[in-house]
């Protein structure tokens, strides 16, 4: 499997889980934003990643959408399918379960620690030629998952930050888990790296809050994070490095006669963008505004000073 198929194989799975009603066809298209616009094309990827889920195991069924006339097939995972109900075992099974598990190879591609993630974890102490699970994202995403699901407040660190949030999605972008939800007290939407997310703690108290029925995707531009007013800054972009600035910039470029392409940016941050611009070396050039030119040019003047004394 492709690392974007992959990527839009997990944010379809994850809308699944994450709604409360079936959904169709069009509805996940929408949320998942990866597929393609032509219908033909498009029922031919969702008719794949449908038939990849369900190879996976997922309990993907079908249902009418409520309030539809006449009904539209909806799509849904019925949750207590998809997730492993708890066990309750004691410390003494599960040290017993841990060496088994050290002791045999684990078939149909389920390794020794997925599986006894499923089971509960590792408990107490173990032997030294035994494997112990230690914490990981993959822990954060199902907690997360579960908490989406029930509408319950998440409290963590990020950085050296504490957070308290409304989680509102999960999305998988570029090989990474993100978290998206209503930041407060501000209550602004922000997005949050899954892998750097310590100390995660759940509020048990359900259906504390709404989601929103359009949140926004996931927002890997740093440059649209601060409180100056927003600067529109256009960027040409030579034609070899168009495909990479479209995804490095996310933003949608117009092609020229000459085959370069130009970029409007809407810049909170100067650094961050000039930081990220940088990355395209000569191939990008602000044409405007002036000021935003001039403060590029002294920025990446300073890569080419020569040390005193240097050769």
């Amino acid at each position: 499997m492709t690392s974007k198929k992959l990527e839009r194989t997990l944010n379809l799975l994850a809308e699944l889980l994450n709604a409360e009603t079936p959904k169709s066809a069009s509805e996940l298209k929408a949320r998942v934003g990866m597929y393609p616009d032509d219908l033909a094309a498009f029922r031919r990827t969702f008719d794949r990643d449908k038939n990849a889920l369900r190879d996976m195991g997922v309990p993907l069924e079908l249902a009418p959408v409520p309030g539809t006339n006449p009904p539209v097939e909806g799509y849904f995972i019925n949750k207590s399918y998809y997730y492993l109900e708890e066990l309750d075992l004691t410390e003494e099974e599960l040290s017993a379960l841990n060496l088994a598990i050290a002791s045999i190879e684990v078939l149909d591609g389920l390794t020794e620690v997925e599986a006894m993630r499923k089971l509960g974890g590792f408990e107490g102490e173990v032997a030294p030629n035994i494997l112990k699970l230690q914490n990981s994202d993959d822990d954060c995403v199902a907690k997360l998952f579960d908490a989406i699901a029930q509408r319950k407040q998440v409290v963590f660190n990020y950085g050296s930050k504490p957070r308290d949030l409304e989680p509102w999605r999960l999305e998988f972008t570029n090989g990474r888990w993100y978290l998206i939800g209503n930041d407060l007290p501000e209550a602004v939407p922000k997005t949050f790296r899954v892998d750097k997310i310590t100390e995660l703690e759940i509020d048990e108290t359900p259906a504390r809050y709404e989601i929103p029925s359009s949140t926004p995707r996931v927002n890997l531009k740093p440059w649209s994070y601060g409180k100056d007013e927003a600067i529109e800054t256009t960027v040409r972009i030579d034609i070899d490095l168009l495909d990479w600035a479209s995804t490095s910039l996310q933003t949608d470029i117009q092609i020229q006669q000459d085959g370069s392409g130009i970029a409007k940016v809407d810049v909170h941050n100067k650094e961050a963008f000039f930081t990220r611009l940088t990355l395209l070396l000569d191939h990008a050039e602000i044409l405007s505004p002036e000021e935003m030119r001039n403060e590029y040019l002294s920025h990446i003047g300073k890569f080419n000073e020569v040390p005193n004394g240097a050769a």
